[in-house]
């Protein structure tokens, strides 16, 4: 089955962070394919999307969370995908306290929060004879580091854990975990502009989404852990 031809006709998912960048791409790429999706970000105005409704959603506030969540379960969500983050790069040294918090609460609280609010869902929808799943994406620094990344990265790592102890957690529950773990991605991440001619090698927003999209599909007796992206233009080092 290529791509194209991998359908989610029926299917409804949420998708956090999805103003712009992997999360904008992901909700293009689910609508594409005949799911209904449930977007939230910060900032939501202008937004629009056959296929696609939008709703405010800070990642970091439990009312905010519960008010998407709520949301989310009325349009029958079932599966999500955790793509709301922010980036930071600094020296040790120069790691204050309220950017540690920014970071923390937005890459890890937020994934924690949004995915705590529906998991009593992703329950009733077992009990019901029903599966769902959850897709986050991390980073491919989810299990490496570097100078100046130890905050950012740390929440990497903090999401990888949070993953596959939920992956562990959610057999008992028909829930399906995995992460996507991409490198270079051509977005606004870290306030910087997409589209700037150094990462014109970069991955595309649209690989991610793909990956997104080949989890979401998988036959529903095969579970995707983990997938890393690279741009073949990256050097990594493990």
């Amino acid at each position: 089955m290529t791509m194209q031809e991998r359908t989610l006709a029926g299917r409804v998912v949420a998708v956090t962070g999805a103003s712009k960048g992997i999360g904008w791409a992901v909700v293009e790429a689910l609508t594409a394919r005949g799911a209904q999706v449930v977007a939230g970000a910060r900032d939501v105005s202008g937004l629009s999307r056959p296929g696609a409704t939008f709703y405010p959603l800070d990642v970091t506030d439990e009312a905010s969370v519960g008010a998407f969540a709520e949301a989310a379960v009325r349009a029958g969500v079932d599966a999500l995908v955790n793509n709301a983050g922010v980036g930071s790069f600094q020296p040790v040294e120069e790691i204050t306290p309220e950017e540690y918090r920014r970071v923390m609460d937005t890459n890890v609280l937020g994934t924690l929060l949004v995915t705590r609010a529906l998991i009593p869902h992703f329950r009733a929808r077992h009990a019901r004879g029903e599966g769902s799943q959850v897709v986050n994406v991390t980073s491919d620094v989810s299990a490496r580091t570097f100078a100046s990344g130890a905050l950012y990265t740390a929440s990497k790592y903090a999401q990888r854990a949070v993953t596959q102890a939920l992956a562990a957690e959610g057999q008992g529950y028909g829930l399906r975990v995995t992460e996507i773990r991409p490198g270079m991605v051509d977005t606004f991440f870290a306030d910087s502009v997409q589209g700037e001619a150094h990462k014109a090698a970069w991955l595309r927003p649209a690989d991610v989404a793909d990956a997104v999209v080949y989890a979401l599909t998988a036959p529903t007796h095969a579970r995707v852990d983990e997938m890393l992206l690279h741009p073949v233009v990256q050097e990594v080092a493990f």
